[in-house]
């Protein structure tokens, strides 16, 4: 897939996600079907900036709590004639410590990492590179999906979602254990 397949491919997500939070369609496209991404960053870590700010303000619009003070993990995701699989880097995130869960076609990761003890004594911590606390993540779904299907396992702190094609009607879940 190429860069304006990515983008369109987003853009079309984005409508989605527009009129399932708002029950409206979303603007017309205006003379330019999106502005021009900046030299300095890669397409499509400029498309999931955009892509994630909009749910942030769609979730804020439709009376949802919006971003939890916290961090974002990392996310992946591959998709194939058969499935779609995404993988969530949660290093120090426990099963027990996270909720996946689908509503309106966007799967909704959130949790907590807790901050890490010190092992020996008594230790404070100075400086710290690694974010905690309270996580949230919204990731708009294609269509197309067996939502009752899914299948959510934690290895070695990855979260790997799998969700295979729909052969028939698909429904919406609203929550998944994760394995």
């Amino acid at each position: 897939m190429n860069d304006t397949e990515s983008i369109d491919h987003a853009i079309v997500q984005v409508e989605r996600l527009y009129r399932s939070l708002t029950g409206r369609e979303a603007p017309p496209i205006r003379e330019h079907a999106y502005a021009t991404i900046p030299p300095e960053k890669v397409p499509e870590e400029h498309v999931q900036e955009q892509v994630d700010r909009l749910v942030e303000t769609l979730t804020e619009f439709s009376g949802g709590s919006g971003t939890l003070d916290g961090w974002k993990p990392p996310i992946s995701m591959w998709e194939g004639k058969g499935e779609v699989w995404i993988s969530v880097d949660l290093p120090g995130v426990t099963r027990d410590q996270v909720r996946v869960s689908v509503i309106r076609g966007m799967l909704e990761l959130h949790g907590t990492r807790p901050p890490r003890a010190a092992t020996e004594g008594s230790m404070d911590l100075r400086y710290t590179e690694q974010m905690y606390g309270k996580f949230r993540r919204m990731i708009p779904l294609p269509s197309g999906l067996a939502l009752d299907q899914l299948q959510a396992q934690m290895r070695s702190g990855i979260l790997e979602i799998r969700a295979p094609r729909a052969t028939g009607s698909a429904q919406d879940v609203t929550s998944i254990h994760v394995g």
